[in-house]
């Protein structure tokens, strides 16, 4: 397979077994709306991640894709709820696994790759999202919040006089 640029990684789908073999690579973008899995996580949803998917066999015949994701999400602060930008920079080695084969025994011990089941029709953008979303933190804050907004002293007014409201309807 040859190398490709600006692929359409929403369509496309590869054998995995034959790309590894022909160390197929394919490159594109992937639009931050289409990541409906992350959505919620956003503040924004605007930009677009760089990808890239290659295929490659070592030395003793196993086969792996090789994927990379670059680019800055817009997530939301979980402490202030304010926009934060996160750059990703996602680097993964998929060992592909013939279905019904067997799975490495060593893959708990070796962080090097992990293994997923090889298909005829591998669906790239699932694999792309599942990463992008394996990589975002639990909840995201900023390292140092901005200081809360001062409550102006008519807002404050306003507000005990709300409670003051509310305590008379409690004393009938």
């Amino acid at each position: 397979m040859s190398r490709q640029a600006n692929t359409d990684f929403a369509q496309a789908a590869v054998d995995g077994l034959e790309f590894a073999s022909e160390a197929g690579r394919l490159s594109g973008q992937v639009a931050v709306a289409t990541l409906s899995r992350i959505a919620d996580n956003l503040a924004s949803n605007r930009g677009s991640l760089e990808c890239v998917v290659q295929g490659e066999m070592d030395q003793d015949g196993n086969s792996f894709l090789l994927l990379a994701v670059t680019g800055t999400l817009q997530l939301r602060c979980q402490r202030c709820l304010e926009s934060m930008a996160l750059a990703l920079r996602i680097e993964r080695r998929l060992l592909l696994v013939v279905p019904g084969g067997s799975w490495p025994d060593d893959e708990l011990e070796d962080d090097t790759f992990d293994a997923i089941e090889a298909s005829r029709t591998m669906a790239l953008f699932s694999l792309i999202e599942e990463e992008v979303l394996l990589a975002l933190p639990i909840a995201p804050r900023h390292e140092v919040c901005e200081s809360p907004v001062v409550m102006l002293d008519k807002d404050r007014d306003r507000e005990s006089s709300v409670f003051a409201v509310l305590a008379q309807f409690k004393k009938h």
